[in-house]
């Protein structure tokens, strides 16, 4: 009870906790190496508003699939990382000149989307045939614009960051000490 009054207080007063500022790290982290242009182009991710979200979703599935490992503190810091990215996502949205209403209207299926995507991103890891399952969703999710070449390069891509994260204890993952393998 007395912490959950006193998380409010610092959210209402500008103060952050431990775990927000650790998923705020994560999120950075995460976010700036989505936008590598190493992930779009031609036969690769389409380098637009849904295609961005893609790979940064792409990113942030085995991040929360190594989180969920960690029991309750693992499952707070998915949640701050959750929270840290919508954030994120409204405040583009506001930047784009959207209202509160058209904001709460474009929010929703983006988080939809989002919820979709690491769904299938976190059941083709835990699969028998991940790369696989990877490749054939990711062409599904961009038809006619990615190749399976690079399908199957990018679904290796995530099998070995999510293979690395496993490896880590909750703290190396909330100083994001680890390192994402090459594309």
């Amino acid at each position: 009870m007395i912490e959950t009054f006193m998380g409010l207080f610092a959210k209402l007063f500008g103060g952050k906790t431990s775990v927000n500022k650790d998923a705020e790290r994560l999120y950075n982290a995460l976010m700036k190496q989505s936008r590598l242009p190493q992930f779009y182009g031609k036969d690769q991710v389409p380098d637009n508003f849904d295609g961005r979200i893609d790979v940064l979703t792409f990113h942030i599935a085995p991040v929360l699939k190594a989180l969920n490992g960690h029991g309750e503190n693992g499952h707070l810091l998915g949640q701050a990382l959750f929270d840290q990215m919508k954030d994120d996502f409204e405040i583009a949205l506001r930047e784009e000149g959207i209202s509160d209403t058209g904001v709460k209207k474009r929010i929703k299926p983006m988080i939809s989307l989002f919820y979709a995507r690491v769904k299938v991103y976190t059941e083709a890891l835990l699969g028998d045939t991940p790369k696989s399952v990877l490749t054939t969703s990711l062409q599904g999710f961009h038809p006619d614009q990615m190749s399976e070449t690079f399908a199957e390069r990018y679904a290796d891509y995530m099998i070995q960051f999510s293979t690395a994260l496993e490896r880590k204890s909750l703290g190396e993952i909330a100083l994001v000490d680890f390192t994402f393998p090459d594309l």
